[in-house]
């Protein structure tokens, strides 16, 4: 009889380490908003610009689940660095292009906000975080309780 083997996280030097709930929270949390925009898109007849906020979705959901599935490889740290620069990318992507190429009657249905600051938040927002993290990781703080008892 084989025993499956369970994974150990990779522990990470400093603040952030693996954890689920955070993991997750970044993952779904992220990408939730796209769902429903795909969907509004859709069933107003716009289909094929529909599969723009939903193939981002599908990515940031994969990225986010193969980091997760290798985390014995990878740091936590790097892992959610990385989570933000694809977020980084594709946030604003989607945002723009539904902006640009959505039809009016769209826009309405997605209670689209018409302003510029919004817009700045929305290209900005995950660049933000993740320069906030790195401060955080890298700051003068300590090192992890984990960290240290593996030490």
């Amino acid at each position: 009889m084989t025993q499956k083997q369970t994974k150990s996280a990779m522990v990470g030097p400093r603040q952030f380490q693996w954890q689920g709930g955070g993991w997750f929270g970044c993952v779904i949390g992220g990408s939730a908003w796209l769902v429903p925009m795909s969907a509004i898109l859709a069933l107003n007849g716009q289909p094929m610009l529909a599969l723009v906020p939903s193939g981002c979705c599908v990515l940031t959901i994969l990225v986010g689940l193969a980091l997760w599935h290798n985390r014995d490889g990878v740091r936590p740290f790097r892992a959610l660095i990385g989570m933000l620069i694809l977020f980084s990318i594709t946030t604003p992507f989607a945002w723009f292009t539904v902006a640009t190429n959505a039809t009016a009657d769209s826009l309405v249905l997605l209670n689209w906000p018409h302003s510029i600051a919004i817009t700045a938040m929305v290209a900005l927002i995950c660049p933000t975080i993740a320069i906030f993290f790195c401060f955080l990781e890298h700051s003068h703080h300590g090192t992890s309780k984990q960290a240290n008892q593996d030490a």
